[in-house]
This record gives structure tokens, sequence and C-alpha cells, in this order.
């Protein structure tokens, strides 16, 4: 009977799928695996929620990924990477992720080897080596243009000559550019975020702003909260820029508390901090006695911020556009130590990358 029903009746099926539902998509039938090429089946997906998606930073850990959409946790593959060391995964985009396989584990930040991999379609592509740069010190992927069909990888990384250069993959000419000369600071970890054309990542004594266009480079404060210490997490949610910080006091956690940055130029001089929410006493009195030493994860999915203390069996989602707190339960008990990296990502082909 299926194979009797007319073509728009089957996409009307499928826009009546759950989200989460196309993972499996490609062991029901050719046809409905050759959809997931189809410009229709495109269109859905760029409508379609983000899922959460959990990378655990040792391999032999699984990954798991989070639908908003049915709210359950679904386990997936990650088997098609050729790694044989344990993997860094560098950020998200347009349904890809970025992965840096360290190819030699006493060497590792040394040769560096980048992947775009989409867990959907089970493709991996092994970028060209970089013309510049030779040891990574961060790296992002973002999409280029409204149909988000392709995408660039931007890292900043240090030069034979021990310059800290910037250089930039374009899935279109399918090669690197070199994008401008960074001031030499010290990166606090490898997770960078892009948004309106400017690279975020922390640095020793706040955070660093580079306008790519521009060439234009800010040092950004951090905001306080009074006396206390303030632990920042950086995160992007829909092109904003976030801070969830972590205020301390003699180790110990105190609160919970979100702010976003605001440029009032374009030569970013003139920004300023404007507090989000502050984590409710209700909520944060459970989220404390689970984090250990102040401990926690976040990310940035869509328009929530998503947090998960380290012994902790349920997350934390903060909808920025209502306002409003939500609790999300079963998280696997015996990944509740686990360190993992959160990531959004969208369902999406993207028949680019092969």
């Amino acid at each position: 009977m299926w194979s009797d029903l007319p073509e728009h009746l089957k996409e009307r099926v499928m826009e009546s799928l759950p989200v989460d539902c196309f993972f499996r998509f490609r062991a029901v039938c050719r046809r409905w695996n050759t959809l997931l090429s189809s410009e229709h089946f495109n269109s859905i997906a760029r409508n379609s929620q983000p899922f959460l998606i959990l990378c655990p930073f040792k391999t032999q850990r699984p990954t798991l990924i989070y639908s908003f959409f049915t709210h359950t946790w679904r386990p997936i593959s990650l088997s098609f990477i050729p790694y044989v060391c344990p993997l860094n995964f560098g950020g998200s985009a347009s349904g890809l992720l970025l992965v840096d396989i360290q190819t030699n584990p006493w060497f590792a930040r040394t040769s560096p080897v980048l992947y775009v991999c989409n867990p959907l379609s089970k493709t991996c592509l092994r970028l060209p080596g970089m013309a510049c740069v030779r040891s990574i010190m961060a790296k992002t992927i973002a999409p280029v243009g409204a149909k988000r069909d392709e995408y660039k990888v931007m890292v900043i990384g240090r030069s034979i000559r021990d310059m800290v250069l910037l250089e930039v993959y374009n899935s279109a000419s399918k090669s690197w550019k070199f994008a401008g000369r960074i001031p030499d600071v010290v990166i606090k970890n490898e997770s960078m975020i892009y948004s309106k054309g400017c690279l975020f990542c922390m640095i020793d004594g706040g955070m660093m702003a580079y306008n790519i266009e521009q060439g234009i480079t800010t040092v950004v404060a951090m905001p306080t909260a009074g006396a206390h210490n303030v632990s920042p997490r950086l995160i992007c949610c829909e092109s904003r820029v976030i801070v969830v910080g972590a205020i301390e006091e003699n180790y110990s956690l105190k609160g919970v508390i979100m702010w976003e940055v605001v440029f009032h130029d374009e030569k970013m001089k003139n920004y300023v901090w404007e507090e989000i929410v502050k984590m409710p006493d209700s909520l944060f009195d459970e989220f404390r006695r689970c984090s250990n030493l102040g401990w926690f994860q976040c990310g940035g999915v869509g328009d929530k911020i998503c947090l998960r203390a380290n012994v902790s069996t349920e997350m934390l989602v903060y909808d920025v556009s209502r306002g409003s707190w939500s609790r999300v339960f079963n998280f696997p008990a015996d990944l509740r130590y686990v360190s993992m990296r959160y990531l959004p990502l969208e369902v999406m082909p993207n028949t680019r990358l092969s």
C-alpha cells in the first residue's frame, strides 16, 4: 500500500513524523533513504527544532541525543568516524559535527587532523591540511548563508613561526584561507563560538571578541557578582553570546546567573552585560547538592540553555524566549560522572559533505 501512495502524500507523512524518527529513516527502505537528500526533506529539516547532542570526551562512552519533541534520550553511534585516539569535538552547525582527531597521543596538539561528520547520514569528510596553522588553540564550525547548505570551519592556532593566526575553511571552495593575525593571548580551552561575523573565546582576563571582516580584537571584561568570584561558561544561543556564570565563594557554589553581552558599535569598544536570569532558589538548592565543587555542564540549543550538575540524573532547561524553567529527567545514571560536550544538532542531511 505504501508504494501505491502518491509522492505528495508520502511527503505529508514525513512532515507529521517526530523529528527524532529521521534518525531511523535510512533503515526503512531505499526510497526513504534517498529522501534524505531531497530538497523537500531539507526544507522540513530547516524548520525543525534542534536536538541536544552529548558527546563524551572518551570514545568508549556512548553518545546521546535528547529530543525536545518526544522528551526522550537516544544513544547514537559515531563508529563511522575513523578515529584511533580520543575525539575532541569542536562544535556543531547545520547538522554537522567538527571533530579533531589526535593522530599521535604523545604529541596531541601537533599535526592536527580535522573531520566534519554528519551523524544522520553517517558520512565523514577529512579536511585538507591547513596552510599556516600547525597547532590548534581554538576551533568552531558555522553555516554560510541563509540556506545553511554550506559551512565554514574557523581555527585559531600557532604557526611554525609561533604567530597566532586565524584560518578559515569554506566548504564551497574546499580550501583553507588565511583570515588574520590574532594577538598572542592564552585561550583557556579550545571552545570557541561564532556569532554575527565575530569569534568569541575565553582568555585570561576575560573574553576575546574578534571581528573577522574588520580584523578588530576586543577584550571584554567578565560580569561581576558583588564580591564573589564568577567562573564563566561561554555559549551561543540563537546568535546571542551568553555567559553562564557560576558564582563561587571559598570553592563553594553560591548561585548561577546568566548574562548576555550587547555591543553598541561595530568596533566592539562599547558593550554592556545584561543579566538574563538568576537560577531561582527552589531549583538551585538541589542543583548545588548535585554539583561537586561547583562543577556543572551547560550548552545552548535554539532558544534554550541546558545545565546539568555532575552527579545529577536530571537536566535543567531555561527557555530564553519564554523566560521559564523546566526539568528533563531520565538522564542515564551510569553517565552522571562522565564529562561530555553539550552541542546543538540540527536535522540536516547536507549533501555537500560527500
